[in-house]
């Protein structure tokens, strides 16, 4: 692509199928990258950043594609530019470098759209093979005289549909790529152009959460919600309110950690967690003035499975001394642990855990804390 930059071909091998915390694809083709369907709640989400190549190709992508949505009002009569038109034929070469015949692949409706693009602008500009051979070269130069030249054509198929997935796709991939920014523009470009899929909002709803931005993480959560409900997707519906109820704890947390008693702490949302080779994410982190961590708090409903098994996993990891497992708004339902280190923990009473962090405070004995 012209972004200025020199892209190795081989970049797209690191878009390896990914599982951000995406709620589901619900609405969307089956050819919709399969991949991107994992389960909400994943214990831990493998977050590495992708390398700056890798991220700035897809950002160059993400804006190419928006650029084109943002000037033709009806994708349905798209209009390419010649300029356009080059930078979507470096794409499609690296695309098919990179992708191939692998459906499965993230990017394999991108290439798809691309491809329909080059063809669209191709149908427009060149002339037919049955215009070739004597009158070939002057009717090439009447057809690219101009690079603005926006002769447009109806195209077939559901071009609203298949943009909306492509942009779905690259929110999910820089999302998992730690571009949250520009993941969450990727999913807006995606709402312009159709505003009814409930997973582009609860997939932006949780960009959302990971800037702290909770007010807009539940009233995305809260527009995903009424879509699927709609649209009578149960399953959906069940997995957004029980986000929903996750929020709400979060913020009953917050409220426990902003009393006076814990006015000398701060608090860190959405704290990035390395465990071994596995990069996640804890809900809520309480730290002291040197920012060393206090206690880290996972906001989570109970499961089946061993739900405390990744606030543990944190605990030992960074060296924390505390840590809250909370389930409801309710405090006193809440588990409060003590980290007793070697993977040894004990369950406290809250009067305990408060009388301890304050001490800590109090006495100047912090624990140093790695990410």
């Amino acid at each position: 692509m012209s972004t200025g930059m020199q892209t190795p071909q081989n970049i797209l091998s690191t878009f390896t199928p990914f599982g951000p915390p995406v709620l589901s694809t619900h609405g969307f083709p089956k050819r919709v990258l399969l991949a991107s369907a994992q389960p909400f709640a994943q214990e831990f989400i493998d977050a590495t950043p992708y390398p700056e190549s890798a991220a700035q190709w897809l950002i160059s992508l993400l804006d190419l594609l928006a650029g084109i949505v943002n000037r033709n009002e009806d994708l349905n009569r798209i209009a390419i530019t010649e300029t356009e038109y080059r930078r979507l034929s470096a794409v499609i070469d690296d695309l098919i470098y990179g992708v191939g015949e692998d459906e499965t692949h993230p990017l394999s409706a991108a290439m798809a759209l691309v491809g329909m693009l080059i063809k669209t602008y191709e149908d427009q500009h060149f002339p037919k093979l049955i215009d070739l051979y004597p009158e070939l070269a002057e009717d090439t130069a009447v057809e690219t005289a101009g690079e603005s030249k926006n002769v447009t054509a109806p195209i077939s198929g559901q071009i609203d549909t298949d943009f909306v997935t492509v942009l779905f796709s690259i929110g999910c991939l820089l999302w998992k790529g730690d571009r949250i920014e520009k993941a969450i523009s990727a999913y807006n470009s995606a709402i312009r152009i159709n505003p009814d899929y409930a997973s582009v909002y609860a997939s932006r709803g949780e960009a959302k959460s990971n800037l702290n931005d909770l007010i807009g993480a539940k009233a995305d959560l809260q527009k995903a919600l009424k879509l699927a409900e709609k649209q009578e997707e149960q399953d959906f519906s069940v997995a957004i309110e029980e986000r929903l109820q996750e929020f709400d704890v979060l913020e009953a947390v917050v409220r426990y950690f902003s009393e006076r008693k814990f006015a000398k702490f701060s608090m860190l949302r959405e704290c990035r967690i390395q465990i071994g080779a596995i990069h996640s994410r804890a809900d809520l982190v309480l730290r002291d003035a040197d920012e060393n961590f206090v206690a880290i708090a996972e906001c989570k409903l109970p499961s089946e499975t061993s739900y405390t098994e990744p606030l543990k996993s944190y605990l030992c990891a960074t060296d924390t001394p505390f840590g809250i497992f909370a389930s409801s708004t309710s405090r006193d339902s809440w588990m409060f642990y003590e980290n007793l280190r070697y993977n040894r923990f004990r369950r406290i009473e809250r009067s305990d855990f408060e009388k301890r962090v304050l001490e800590l405070h109090e006495e100047g004995d912090h624990y140093e804390t790695r990410r």
